[in-house]
């Protein structure tokens, strides 16, 4: 991969290296993810690395003009608040991003319309399958948040202390409400343990665990498909969490059927956090003070 902007000169005092918000470049849409992804890096202190893959040398100068762009739109953003990198490639897009991600604390990615997500071309959906950094997938046109909301689902049979976590440290990042989406499922003959009032408590309980005391908090029970309410809940918030399931070899991704409903048709920005691995017992708070950078 050959970089298109001069490397970085060694910084004497022999600080460590900024984190890196590395953002796929595509040719559609290459502002709206830059833009999402310089905001998100001012906030940490962190670089921008802007990467743009042609699939053939033909394809090159297409490609420049797309990084021009991205680079175009962050600095519009944020001015000059955050340093920008970019870098052009040759080869197979996917394979090349899923290569440069694990030197990423974040990957960032626009989504082309909901019909191209499941085409073979869709590089969103391939970071999305087969990287296990946290990531984010930018709508098209996306715009400036307005409604200071972060949403989330939960499970309380099986939550997801990770995507738990991270929402809650976006919306305390944000001074943002957070929305927890309960699913109950319906049936002819529902469980009275499993009503609406129980299954508030809890999820309440759970977000303790992570640190959700901390905030703003809205629980809702919804009944149906589980991504049904969380596409309603994306029409009005600023950000989806959506969690990642552990990959453990074979055909299987890190995407849940859950995710892959709700990725091609969200209307926000949709982060996906890092699968939750076999840790210690114990709580996964969000301590007071901590670095919220991305």
């Amino acid at each position: 991969m050959a970089p298109t902007s001069p490397p970085a000169t060694a910084d004497p005092t022999h600080a460590p290296p900024r984190p890196r918000v590395l953002v796929a470049v595509g040719g559609s849409d290459p502002g709206s993810a830059a833009r999402w992804a310089a905001r998100e890096a001012v906030r940490g202190g962190a670089t921008v690395h802007l990467l743009q893959v042609a699939p053939t040398t033909l394809a090159r100068e297409q490609g420049r003009t797309a990084l021009r762009t991205a680079a175009a739109a962050c600095f519009d953003e944020v001015g000059d608040r955050v340093r920008v990198e970019t870098e052009q490639a040759v080869g197979h897009p996917p394979e090349v991003l899923v290569a440069a991600a694990p030197a990423a604390r974040l990957v960032v990615t626009g989504r082309r319309d909901s019909s191209s997500w499941h085409s073979t071309g869709s590089v969103s959906a391939a970071l999305a399958d087969l990287t296990d950094v946290a990531m984010c997938v930018v709508p098209p046109s996306w715009s400036a948040p307005r409604r200071s909301l972060v949403a989330v689902g939960l499970d309380p049979d099986r939550p997801d202390r990770a995507a738990l976590t991270e929402a809650v440290r976006r919306a305390r990042l944000g001074r943002a409400v957070l929305r927890v989406l309960v699913h109950r499922p319906g049936s002819l003959a529902p469980d009275p343990v499993a009503g609406p009032d129980a299954l508030r408590r809890r999820a309440q309980e759970v977000l303790a665990e992570c640190g959700g005391d901390a905030c703003d908090v809205e629980v809702s029970v919804d009944e149906g498909h589980p991504s049904s309410g969380l596409l309603a809940a994306a029409r009005t918030a600023d950000l989806l969490v959506l969690g990642r399931r552990e990959h453990r070899g074979g055909p299987a991704t890190y995407l849940g059927p859950v995710a892959r409903a709700v990725l091609p048709w969200a209307e926000c920005p949709v982060v996906l956090s890092r699968p939750e691995r076999d840790r210690a017992p114990g709580p996964a708070r969000v301590p007071a003070g901590e670095d919220l950078g991305p």
